[in-house]
């Protein structure tokens, strides 16, 4: 009895595996076919950042700047915010 259990299970095990397989095969094979076509060039568009931090991490990850460079300049951006935004803190009581 308890043989008879496990290859049933065994069997409902690869077949949930076989039917999970296929459909991943599939789902690939239709995004081989999307991109393959060609893209609209709305689609192709990259956002322009709207902040100078954006500006910066877009400028990093194209490889404009170095690392360094980016550590520096968000140094020099945080630096300013103290000096135009100082911070308050309020007394303890």
């Amino acid at each position: 009895m308890r043989m008879v259990f496990v290859a049933m299970l065994t069997t409902v095990m690869v077949a949930c595996l076989a039917v999970v397989a296929w459909s991943a095969i599939k789902e690939g094979e239709n995004d081989d076919k999307a991109g393959s076509a060609p893209e609209s060039a709305q689609a192709r568009e990259v956002p322009k950042p709207e902040t100078l931090e954006g500006a910066l991490v877009r400028q990093l990850m194209e490889r404009e700047i170095s690392g360094r460079q980016y550590r520096h300049a968000m140094q020099s951006l945080a630096e300013r915010d103290v000096d135009r935004h100082p911070l308050s803190i309020p007394p303890e009581n």
